[in-house]
């Protein structure tokens, strides 16, 4: 639930930030660090190997904004948690309507179906 309120905040942030130029991204880094109980230098994993994605995010290069930067052993992959378009909240969320658990499971491909994996 924390990670998911710092991706809410990501976007909020993004969100309200953009007319004034403020670019807000987040990043999700896999290392092995003292909280993995590491002491030594970890021979995979290692914590410079995040530091580019940091780095990048940080300077003025980056011009995109609500990002989620995965970093792990040297490799990174962009994330974004949107929203599907045209939707007004809170009457219409330009969605697929269903009564039941039953109807939901049946329309589950039709309501995923803007989702990329």
């Amino acid at each position: 639930m924390g990670k998911m309120a710092q991706i809410g905040l990501m976007n909020v942030l993004a969100v309200e930030g953009k007319e004034h130029g403020i670019l807000v991204n987040a990043i999700s880094p896999v290392a092995k660090t003292r909280m993995w109980n590491v002491q030594d230098q970890p021979e995979e994993l290692r914590p410079d190997q995040v530091a580019p994605g940091a780095l990048y995010l940080a300077s003025p290069e980056c011009q995109e904004s609500g990002f989620i930067l995965r970093a792990s052993n040297g490799q990174f992959t962009a994330a974004r948690w949107i929203e599907r378009d045209n939707v007004d909240y809170p009457l219409n969320l330009a969605a697929v309507e269903v009564s039941t658990a039953e109807d939901l499971a049946t329309q589950w491909q039709e309501i995923a179906a803007d989702v990329a994996f």
